[in-house]
C-alpha cells in the first residue's frame, strides 16, 4: 500500500474539515488558498482559515492569484501529486491543473448533485424549501461541477435548520467522506463512478446582499426560509427609516385580516407579510450593532405603528 501523495485546495471554513480529516490519515504534500486580502470597515489584511489552518500544523502554502501563467501551474506540476482534492477554493482550475495529478482530481460539493451546481450550494437548498441536502465526493471536469459522482450521503433540512447548521454538518461530512474515498484509492481499488442527471441539473448562482432583502408580499414560510438561508450571513433584512435591520429568527402566525404587506401593526414589532400571515421577530440586528432578542431590541428603538417599512 503506498502512501498518496494529496494535494488540497480550499479558501473559506467549510474547506477546514475536509482538510483536517486527509490530514490525519495522509500525507498532504501542499496546499493551495486564495491570497490573504483586505477586508472589513479597517481594511485589515486576512487570512483565509485554510491559510490559518496550515499555518499551525506547518502545511506548505501556496497563495497563486490565478493558474494562467506556466509558473503557477508549474508550483502544482513540482510537487507530482497522485490525487487533487478541491473543496470550496473559488479559483477556476483550467483542464492543465486538474490533469497534472497522477490518479484524480477529486472535488468536495456541499450539494447532493446534480441539484445545486455552483456557488451558494446551501443558501439556495434552505431558500428553495428542500427537504434534504448533502455533500457530493466528484471527479473534476472543466465544467463547473458536472464531473461524475463518486460518493454521496444525504443530511435533512429541518424546520429551523440555519445556514451555519446546516454549513458545519455538511463541512464535517465532506471530511468523512473524502477520506473514505481515499482509504479505497490507497488499497489500490478503482473507483466507480456515474455521470450526474443532466435533466435534474439546476444552479445556485453567488449569493448577495440585495438578495437577503425581504419582499413582505411573500407568504410567511418563504420570509422564514429566506430568513435560515441568510443566517449568519448576509442575513435577511429591511429597511425602516432609512436603517437597515436584520432578522435572524422569526416566527409566524396567522391573521383573520386582510393587512397590506409590510406594515407594523403592533408595539411588539409584528409585521404583515403575504397571504394573511403575521411575522413575529424574535432577533434582530441594527447597523453595526450587536444582535438582541426582540424584547431587548425594542427597548432603544423607536417606531411607530402602522409604520410602512421597506
Amino acid at each position: 500500500m503506498k502512501n498518496l501523495r494529496i494535494v488540497f485546495m480550499g479558501t473559506p471554513d467549510f474547506a477546514v474539515p475536509g482538510l483536517d480529516a486527509i490530514c490525519k490519515k495522509f500525507s498532504v504534500i501542499g496546499c493551495f488558498t486564495q491570497p490573504s486580502r483586505p477586508s472589513g470597515r479597517g481594511q485589515k489584511i486576512i487570512n483565509s482559515p485554510i491559510k490559518k489552518y496550515c499555518l499551525k500544523n506547518n502545511i506548505t502554502l501556496y497563495e497563486p492569484e490565478d493558474f494562467k501563467s506556466e509558473g503557477n501551474i508549474n508550483l502544482l506540476k513540482n510537487l507530482n501529486p497522485d490525487i487533487l482534492v478541491v473543496a470550496a477554493y473559488g479559483i477556476i482550475l483550467p483542464k492543465k491543473i486538474l490533469d497534472i495529478p497522477k490518479l484524480e482530481s477529486l472535488n468536495i460539493h456541499a450539494s447532493l448533485l446534480p441539484r445545486w451546481r455552483g456557488a451558494a450550494p446551501i443558501h439556495h437548498a434552505i431558500l428553495a424549501g428542500d427537504k434534504i441536502t448533502g455533500i457530493t465526493i466528484m471527479k473534476m471536469t472543466e465544467q463547473l461541477d458536472a464531473g461524475n459522482i463518486v460518493l454521496q450521503k444525504e443530511i435533512k433540512i429541518n424546520d429551523n435548520s440555519t445556514l451555519q447548521n446546516i454549513h458545519d454538518n455538511l463541512a464535517n461530512l465532506g471530511g468523512e467522506l473524502i477520506s473514505n474515498v481515499l482509504k479505497s484509492i490507497q488499497k489500490g481499488n478503482k473507483i466507480p463512478s456515474q455521470e450526474q442527471d443532466k435533466s435534474k441539473v439546476t444552479y445556485a448562482s453567488k449569493i448577495t446582499t440585495n438578495d437577503a432583502k425581504i419582499d413582505w408580499s411573500k407568504e410567511g414560510k418563504n420570509i422564514l426560509q429566506q430568513i435560515r438561508a441568510f443566517n449568519p450571513w448576509p442575513g435577511a433584512w429591511f429597511q425602516i427609516n432609512k436603517e437597515r435591520i436584520q432578522i435572524y429568527d422569526a416566527d409566524i402566525s396567522f391573521s383573520n385580516k386582510e393587512n397590506s404587506p409590510g406594515i407594523i401593526i403592533d408595539d411588539k414589532f409584528t409585521i404583515t407579510c403575504g397571504k394573511k400571515e403575521l411575522l413575529h421577530p424574535k432577533l434582530l440586528q441594527r447597523s453595526g450593532r450587536k444582535k438582541l432578542d426582540i424584547s431587548s431590541f425594542l427597548r432603544g428603538f423607536n417606531f411607530t405603528i402602522n409604520t410602512k417599512i421597506e
